[in-house]
Parts: structure tokens; C-alpha cells; sequence
């Protein structure tokens, strides 16, 4: 970062990063320069980059060791602009056309304008080959102004003994790339990309529930849905090195504008009963199945070359305007995650209460977008290799979770008009991680459980034509310490480690825990 003065500082307030700045190569990729530092730099960045020592000859970093990382002495990673602007329409139709028939039709329609400019500086050694020369990475997302829009028409129909619900939903988004399909061996080469294709779909809706007797009722659905890419993983990078590059390593990740949206069907089928008045026991089951999975694809453009003794002879390179090697998108992962649900609810009086539990499983081909799915294309023969198709446990899958809550409100009258406490928990099975990169290994630990506890206190004033409400929230009443994330899974997991089960890990990155005992004061006016 930079301070008021325009001189760079570090996160430990040091004034500049010097020669005696300390680097970590587990603690991050890069290093960035303002926009300022970047005033006169040609095309081949020679104002930057001593061509013939491949060292850096901007003043602003350090690269006494060669590896330019940083850690809390040093400069932030990344520096750029990002603007986002979003125009919305949307058109509601509501009529009830009898006793029997209700009908609801929509149309939402959004237009988006992105830009990015962005810069990382990389030095050194890569992973997966060695690297003889200085890079700057291009992040820049250019002028893009994609489109979405959904249309959507629903019929509820009510009869004696059943209620239904169909409806019809078409969705279209046109992500405005000219130049955004492409082959992965041919990411590089222009003149072999085309325009991304306009996305659309059609998804179909059906509920249907009947009573059975005065405290019994059955239900039933089915759904189809679906969710387009993040605009991250559509378009970050997807311009890299257009004009033919060298850059290298699989940390390097290109975005797809041509990826299809996520598709979720959806089978549901539940019972709730009325043991007495003011309760409610529901108890339901469904099964998701989840196709265009976004996930990372490794290419391997560029076979490393040696004299088998470790001597860097070159790379044979069998593609041109390619790097050695990256990493890119992919839609054409799946998964599916089926379960049960019960739940428990006081629904009257002053106190109000809810428990719920849900056991889940959740597995598929791949579900983070930044690690490796099956399907890899490799240079050494000149083919996908698609024998690699795994069914793991999902990245989001939480097999138990525990919530619930009480809520108590009393009318008082006068200038109190109403006082009210909320108490509220959730309890779920910790995240699942992966202890090695590879298959065999794939996700098969788990973090702890998080517990999470709210309490909150609201107290409405009756003050003339206004209804102010005080209120206190505590978040993280009990000031556990949970698990959100794990820094170093391989040596969390290792009782033989230095580390084990310390979530921030060698470097202490207590970005691992989650927010400690938060209290909040506020209020709120209504009028």
C-alpha cells in the first residue's frame, strides 16, 4: 500500500521495503506497483525489468532473494480498479383471477458494465517448471457489458382438497465477448477464438401439496434452476498473454466467458403435522443433482526439457503464442447432494421457538473453482485425459447441522410499546479439506465443528408519529473460537507436526478463526 506521502508501507507500517525485507514463499504470489510507478512503461516492460539479468529495476521492490513474495513487512500482492455498474428492470403481474386460480408473471432484465485494470509482477521459480525471466501478468477484464434476463409465468391453483403450483421460468444471459471461446491448447492464439455464445434455458416447476385429515398434510416438488458463473470465473484473466506469452506456472488461471450456468434439479417430497394448537413437527427429504460444476483444468502446452542430471535445457514447445503451462475453467463438472430434514416449532403466542436438524451428503466431480477437476490436456501426447473422473465429498458439504431459536415478545403499552429477546444458535460439521493434492486424498479430512450463538434485545419506543426500536446484538455469545478456514491442512492433520490442529498455521494466520464476541448497539426508526 501506499501512505499519504506516496511512499510504499507495509502492514507493519515500515516506510518502504528494503533490501533487508524478509520473503515467505508460503505467504503469497506476488508483488503489484501503483498506478503512479507504472508511468512510462513501454510494451515490453523495459523501464521495469533489466532484460539481460531478469531483475527488477523498479526501486519499489525488493528482490535480494530472488522470490518476490511477501509477508507483514513487505507490499501487498495486488493493487487495481474495479468498476461495476448494474441497471435493473424488473415488471411484476399479479391477478387473481377466482377462488381457484392466481396468476403471477414477471420479467427482470439486468445490464452490467465491468472493467478491471489490474498488474502483478511475478519473479522467479514457478510451479511445475522453471522460469528464466521476469513477468508481468496482465489481470485486466476490458470494457465488458454482459446481459441477463429471466421471464417467468406461475399459476397457483387451489381446490378442496390440494393446492398446486406450476410454473415455467426462461432464463438468458449473453455474456458480450467477441473473443472468448477458445480451445484450451489454443488459449493463446487470437485468430483461433470466437465470439462466447448466448446462454438460455428453460426451467420447468411443479409443487403440489394435500392435507390428510385436520392436522396432517403431504407435499411434493420438483424444480429445475440454474445459476450462471461468477463474473470471476468468466472473465478474470481471460485476455492474458493474448498476443502470445510466456507465462507459466499453475497458479496462473484463465477465466472462460463461454462456460455454461450451473443447473440444479430439484426433488422434494415432506409431510408436516399438528400434534396440538401452536405446534408444528415437519419432516421432509430431497435430492439436488447438480450438472456444470465450475472447476479448474490444467493445460500442459510446454513439455520441460533437461539433460536428465536437472540441467535446464529449454522448453519443447509444440503450440504457438502459448505459455508453458495454466490453468483454465471448466462447466462440465457434476455432483448431487441428498438428504433429510426434520424440525420442531412452537408457530403462536408471546414465545416462539423453532430446532431443526439436517443430515446431508454431498459428492461430486469437483466443487471449488480453484482446484483441479478431471480432464487435464497434456503436450506429452497431445490428448485430454479424461480416465481421471473422481466422485469426491463436495467443497460445501456440511453433513450435521443444528439451528434453532427462541423468541419471546410482550406488548407493554404507554410510551414501551413492545420489548423482545431473540436467542438463536447454529451448529454445523466443520469444512471437509484435502491433506495432499492428489485423488486419493481429496478432501478427506474434516475441521472442526462451528458453533455460532446470537442473542438480541429490541425495545420499541411509541414516540408520536415515529417508532424508534433500541436494540443490543451480541454475535458469538459463548466467544468460541471456530474454525472457518485452515491454513496448512497437511500439517493441521499431522499429529507429527509441529502444527497439528493449530488452524492458523506456521504463519499465524488468524484470518483461520472466525470473529470473536461482538457486541453491537444500535436503533432503528419507523415511521
Amino acid at each position: 500500500a501506499k501512505d499519504a506521502s506516496g511512499k510504499f508501507v507495509d502492514f507493519s507500517n515500515n516506510n518502504k521495503v528494503t533490501k533487508n525485507s524478509t520473503y515467505s514463499s508460503g505467504a503469497g504470489p506476488n508483488h503489484t506497483m501503483t498506478w503512479g510507478e507504472l508511468s512510462g512503461v513501454d510494451s515490453t516492460f523495459s523501464t521495469i525489468f533489466d532484460g539481460s539479468n531478469f531483475v527488477s529495476t523498479f526501486t519499489g521492490l525488493d528482490t535480494s532473494q530472488g522470490l518476490a513474495w511477501f509477508d507483514s513487512e513487505n507490499v501487498y500482492g495486488h493493487y487495481f480498479k474495479h468498476k461495476e455498474t448494474a441497471t435493473n428492470m424488473e415488471f411484476t403481474y399479479v391477478n387473481q383471477i377466482n377462488s381457484r386460480h392466481q396468476l403471477k408473471a414477471g420479467l427482470d432484465y439486468t445490464m452490467y458494465n465491468l472493467r478491471r485494470d489490474g498488474v502483478d509482477v511475478w519473479y522467479g521459480r514457478t510451479v511445475g517448471t522453471e522460469e528464466h525471466a521476469d513477468i508481468l501478468q496482465n489481470q485486466d477484464i476490458p470494457d465488458v457489458k454482459p446481459t441477463e434476463m429471466a421471464v417467468y409465468a406461475q399459476d397457483r391453483m387451489e381446490f378442496d382438497d390440494m393446492v398446486v403450483n406450476v410454473g415455467i421460468r426462461y432464463d438468458m444471459f449473453d455474456p458480450a465477448v467477441a473473443d472468448g471461446k477458445f480451445e484450451g491448447p489454443e488459449a493463446f492464439d487470437m485468430s483461433k477464438r470466437s465470439a462466447a455464445e448466448v446462454k438460455s434455458s428453460i426451467s420447468p416447476r411443479l409443487g403440489v401439496s394435500h392435507p390428510v385429515g385436520d392436522n396432517l398434510a403431504f407435499r411434493y416438488g420438483f424444480g429445475s434452476f440454474v445459476q450462471r458463473p461468477s463474473f470471476y470465473d468468466l472473465y478474470e484473466n481471460y485476455l492474458i498473454q493474448g498476443d502470445g506469452g510466456t507465462e507459466s506456472g499453475y497458479f496462473v488461471y484463465i477465466g472462460n466467458p463461454d462456460m455454461d450456468p450451473q443447473k440444479t434439479t430439484i426433488y422434494e417430497m415432506g409431510m408436516q403435522y399438528a400434534p396440538m394448537d401452536g405446534y408444528k413437527i415437519d419432516f421432509s427429504g430431497y435430492y439436488k443433482d447438480i450438472s456444470n460444476l465450475v472447476a479448474a483444468q490444467e493445460f500442459t502446452l510446454s513439455n520441460h526439457v533437461d539433460d536428465n542430471a536437472g540441467t535446464y535445457l529449454g522448453d519443447n514447445q509444440q503450440f504457438t503464442y502459448t505459455g508453458a503451462h495454466y490453468v483454465g475453467k471448466t462447466s462440465k463438472h457434476f455432483g448431487s447432494v441428498r438428504g433429510i430434514e426434520t424440525s420442531l416449532g412452537k408457530t403462536s403466542g408471546s414465545l416462539t421457538a423453532r430446532i431443526s436438524y439436517t443430515y446431508s451428503l454431498a459428492r461430486g466431480t469437483s466443487s471449488d473453482r480453484m482446484n483441479q477437476g478431471a480432464g487435464s490436456f497434456s503436450a506429452t501426447d497431445n490428448s485430454w485425459n479424461t480416465n481421471i473422473l473422481y466422485v469426491n465429498t463436495l467443497a460445501f458439504s456440511r453433513p450435521h447441522v443444528l439451528n434453532g431459536y427462541v423468541d419471546y415478545r410482550m406488548d407493554m403499552g404507554g410510551m414501551i410499546d413492545q420489548i423482545g429477546l431473540n436467542l438463536s444458535f447454529n451448529q454445523q460439521s466443520g469444512l471437509p479439506y484435502s491433506t495432499y493434492a492428489a485423488a486419493a486424498f481429496a478432501f478427506n479430512e474434516r475441521s472442526p465443528s462451528t458453533l455460532d450463538t446470537k442473542l438480541k434485545a429490541e425495545l420499541k419506543l411509541n414516540v408520536g408519529p415515529v417508532s424508534p426500536t433500541v436494540f443490543l446484538l451480541i454475535d458469538n455469545l459463548l466467544n468460541r473460537e471456530n474454525v472457518v478456514a485452515i491454513a496448512d491442512p497437511t500439517t493441521y492433520f499431522d499429529e507429527s507436526e509441529s502444527n497439528y490442529q493449530n488452524a492458523a498455521g506456521p504463519r499465524n494466520n488468524l484470518a483461520a478463526y472466525g470473529a470473536p464476541m461482538t457486541i453491537h448497539f444500535g436503533f432503528s426508526v419507523g415511521l
